[in-house]
């Protein structure tokens, strides 16, 4: 009998019902919060923490937690809806189905540099701005190209959020989570840059290896049955019309969020536009464009779902008062433990913290104001404070079930998560030996 994989609605579930139990378990308490007058952001008082009345949470509320978690996702939930919606009318004019016929059949004995070029958007997007939910809407696109490649569908996974989060996690340059964690640490904006690209270009080397390499032993099928299946026809100037909108809207994603600091509504209202554009230039009219963006809803919604049901989780440990006591917990031991050892433990915490809170700006600004002071007591580097928590959203990106974001990535890509981990198992292994080597070798350096 075929064992059944676990399906992410049950797996979100069990981690909800989890979670409600710890805070029947675990003791409530907080830190003290106050705003900070330059940034706007509530932060977390150092030192504040302390024991609270415990306010455990129940059947009923953790019934309550789902339309919560909903109602506080909405602005991921929709944006996924509309991307989805929009890139399905893209595909429903036939311009992505020849695109990708032309590309297997010039590089169909060559499927690196298909990768290759079918990860730049995805490296770009990651490196500077933490690409990460708008991936979504793109996989069913990336799983036709694998398909057509004889490959299966995680490298549409590896190539997507897999090259963007490792670009994410170690760029120089990210102006999502350096934007945050840097001014929070009083670091001046990109610092240690040159530390930064070096890891870097180490990671990349790691990721875009295994993804060879993984992909040279699973292909299957010989490049002339390729070739002969992937038969395209000229080029149409519709296609051209559609594929042209489809570039100006990823620059215009790219550079509404790097200089324009755009956020999840307007990146939504590009995919609208790209969505009336598209069917309108294709062909579709009206009529046929409202009918496909009308599919691309319904395809996309148990993905956009996946991402509001995890928000409940953070739900339940918030009204439990558990969320505090775990990140108190985690970075209380640094206290008691070498200068190097307590940068690698630091890597360690947050990465476990990644479990409870996978939003990077959640744990920045939970965790950097505790971390902080104790490492300038400690005689730490704030630097080597913000490397740790960077490098952990390898974790939060890559690892944790607690991400609707990726729940909802493989659900749409039909690998199960156990599946999907024996995949990132080995890469990531590396990818964090990496960091706690760097890690080591900044703190011994020096790096301010």
């Amino acid at each position: 009998m075929k064992q059944r994989s676990l399906d992410p609605i049950l797996l979100i579930g069990a981690i909800i019902i989890l979670a409600a139990i710890l805070t029947w378990i675990l003791p409530a308490g907080r830190f003290e919060r106050a705003r900070d007058p330059q940034s706007g952001r509530t932060l977390v008082v150092p030192g504040s923490y302390q024991r609270v009345p415990a306010n455990p949470v129940g059947p009923w509320g953790v019934l309550e937690s789902i339309p919560q978690g909903l109602v506080e996702a909405a602005e991921v939930v929709f944006f996924v809806l509309l991307a989805g919606g929009a890139l399905t009318v893209v595909e429903g004019t036939g311009a992505i189905a020849n695109f990708l016929n032309h590309t297997v059949a010039r590089f169909a004995d060559r499927p690196l540099i298909v990768l290759a070029l079918s990860s730049v958007l995805f490296l770009l997007g990651g490196a500077t701005n933490n690409m990460y939910e708008e991936i979504l809407a793109f996989i069913p696109l990336l799983c036709a190209l694998m398909g057509r490649m004889r490959l299966p569908n995680e490298m549409a996974l590896g190539v997507s959020v897999g090259m963007s989060s490792v670009a994410s996690v170690f760029s120089p340059v990210n102006a999502f989570t350096l934007g945050i964690s840097q001014p929070l640490a009083e670091l001046r904006f990109f610092s240690g840059f040159v530390f930064r690209s070096v890891m870097f270009v180490a990671a990349m080397a790691i990721w875009c290896g295994y993804l060879a390499w993984y992909a040279t032993r699973r292909r299957t099928g010989p490049s002339e049955q390729l070739v002969e299946q992937a038969r395209p026809g000229k080029w149409q100037p519709r296609d051209i019309a559609v594929l042209a909108a489809l570039a100006l809207a990823m620059a215009l994603l790219v550079i509404g969020g790097v200089f324009w600091h755009w956020e999840l509504r307007q990146f939504s209202a590009v995919f609208v536009l790209l969505g009336i554009s598209a069917g309108l230039a294709g062909g579709l009219g009206w009529r046929g464009t409202s009918e496909r963006f009308a599919d691309g809803l319904q395809r996309m919604i148990l993905g956009a779902a996946l991402v509001g049901l995890a928000r409940a989780i953070s739900v339940v440990l918030s009204t439990g008062m558990i969320l505090d006591t775990i990140s108190n917990a985690l970075f209380s031991p640094l206290r008691h433990l070498p200068l190097s050892l307590s940068a690698v433990t630091m890597l360690v915490s947050e990465s476990l913290l990644a479990f409870p809170m996978p939003s990077d700006s959640g744990r920045a600004v939970m965790s950097l104001p505790v971390v902080i002071p104790l490492a300038d007591l400690l005689g730490l580097s704030r630097q080597m404070v913000v490397v740790a928590y960077q490098y952990s959203g390898i974790v939060s990106s890559l690892v944790t079930p607690t991400t609707g974001a990726l729940l909802a990535m493989l659900a749409l890509s039909q690998v199960s998560f156990a599946r999907w981990l024996r995949f990132i198992g080995v890469p990531c292994v590396l990818l964090l030996i990496l960091a706690a080597l760097g890690i080591v070798a900044g703190v011994e350096l020096g790096i301010q």
